[in-house]
């Protein structure tokens, strides 16, 4: 008789434990790091009661990730662009640690990066990378909704971050393997050290809305160089208040921003000559709007400093509504719509906000809404079909959640709060009335 064999395993069902090892060990990492920062977040703000619409947020991402991965549609609906990201993402986990492709991909390609690391440590599966890419863009959304709460308090900054947690973009952009969640990431420090400048006026906000700023120009630069603009625009402003009301360290953050600008002016003027332009901007805008697989945008022209002021609004527009609903062809067009009705309703009730306290949504918000205004401004010039507006959106619409969270809480925390000191005044009269 042969002598008996134990037990063998394939290696199918090796990968299958690799993966499900990796996979565990992601989650349980992105858990851990988003909770600590939440406590640390909250060490100073006791009212920060974010903890539940942040681990929902994860939960939803995680659900939504799974779900669109088991069905044929995957591919299509997530665009090609992460195959090519994954390869050379690999390309760079198998070369050497000291090679120049690590660190050019750090400084320039940083979603990349991102990938090649755990491709390097744990050999991750797809899904592995996908947890990796919610827990960074789940940090931004909680950074975004505690600037909400450094800026109005803690009720507005609780209904901004179950909205974020629920927006349907948002939950689908978060899991892919692009540069979304990077800038998700970038866009909540610097609201969160915007707000922090606008509320406190001092130069310790400065490193935060640096990072910010340092991963965006590594995953995005022309979203960056207009983050730059915007983190500037907040601290000057910020040292403008802080002049109004004596404090030495405004004459600090007024000397940054001046120092920085002397130092950048050069550079955008370079930037924006019309050959750079010809050669970048436009280029970027024909090729995009030739892709007729995307639903393409009608071409404008961006190749003259003029031309950008004259066209940008235009732009802003498409990414702003359209693609109409008549226009849908594809389901990854009519996913997309999803998040146009929702900021159409946005839309809605912030311009009705705005409308009533025009006047004082400024003071209260202004880091949200230079944010904004410099966020549509560089996803305007560089979308050129629905493909790419879709994801640009969402970055909008996020910004956006926390500025109508802001504005319509804060007014009604204000109407509210006017009734008591009205009703002692009566109290006497009515009294009165009922005696007699």
């Amino acid at each position: 008789m042969k002598p008996s064999q134990g037990p063998t395993i394939d290696a199918s069902t090796d990968q299958l434990i690799h993966d499900v090892l990796a996979a565990g060990l992601t989650l349980l990492l992105i858990g851990f790091g988003v909770r600590g920062v939440l406590r640390l977040l909250q060490r100073s703000r006791p009212g920060l009661a974010i903890g539940v619409p942040v681990a929902l947020a994860v939960a939803l991402r995680i659900f939504a990730a799974a779900g669109v991965s088991l069905t044929p549609l995957a591919p299509g609906l997530r665009g090609g662009d992460e195959v090519l990201f994954a390869q050379q993402s690999a390309a760079i986990a198998h070369s050497s640690l000291a090679s120049s492709e690590w660190a050019s991909a750090l400084t320039g390609k940083l979603y990349e990066f991102v990938i090649a690391v755990q491709a390097r440590l744990l050999d991750s599966p797809d899904f592995a990378l996908r947890l990796t890419e919610i827990g960074i863009a789940v940090l931004g959304l909680a950074l975004l909704a505690t600037a909400v709460y450094d800026l109005v308090g803690g009720r507005a900054a609780v209904i901004a971050a179950w909205m974020l947690a629920a927006e349907p973009s948002g939950i689908f952009f978060s899991s892919l393997l692009h540069k979304e969640s990077n800038m998700f990431l970038a866009e909540g420090l610097v609201a969160f050290g915007g707000a922090r400048m606008w509320k406190r006026g001092d130069l310790a906000s400065l490193p935060i809305l640096a990072l910010g700023c340092l991963i965006a120009v590594a995953t995005r630069p022309y979203a960056g160089w207009f983050l730059i603009a915007a983190a500037a625009a907040i601290t000057l402003h910020a040292g403008l208040r802080a002049t109004r009301r004596g404090e030495v360290s405004s004459l600090g953050l007024i000397a940054v921003v001046v120092l920085l600008g002397a130092i950048s002016a050069p550079v955008v003027w370079q930037a924006s000559s019309h050959q750079n332009l010809e050669q970048t901007v436009q280029a970027s805008q024909d090729s995009n709007a030739s892709d007729s697989a995307n639903l393409s945008l009608e071409k404008v022209d961006f190749s003259t400093r003029g031309a950008v002021i004259t066209n940008l609004p235009v732009r802003a527009w498409d990414i702003t509504f359209k693609p109409y609903l008549w226009q849908l062809g594809s389901p990854s067009q009519r996913l997309g719509a999803i998040g146009g009705l929702v900021t159409l309703v946005v839309l809605a009730l912030l311009g009705s906000a705005l409308v009533r306290r025009r006047g004082e949504i400024f003071a209260r918000a202004g880091p949200l809404v230079y944010l904004l205004a410099f966020l549509l401004a560089a996803y305007s010039l560089s979308t050129g079909n629905a493909g790419t507006g879709f994801r640009y959106r969402s970055h909008l619409l996020a910004v956006a959640l926390c500025l109508l969270a802001a504005v319509r809480i804060w007014r009604a925390e204000r109407e509210v709060a006017s009734v008591p000191r009205a009703l002692p005044d009566a109290l006497p009269a009515a009294r009165g009335y009922a005696r007699s």
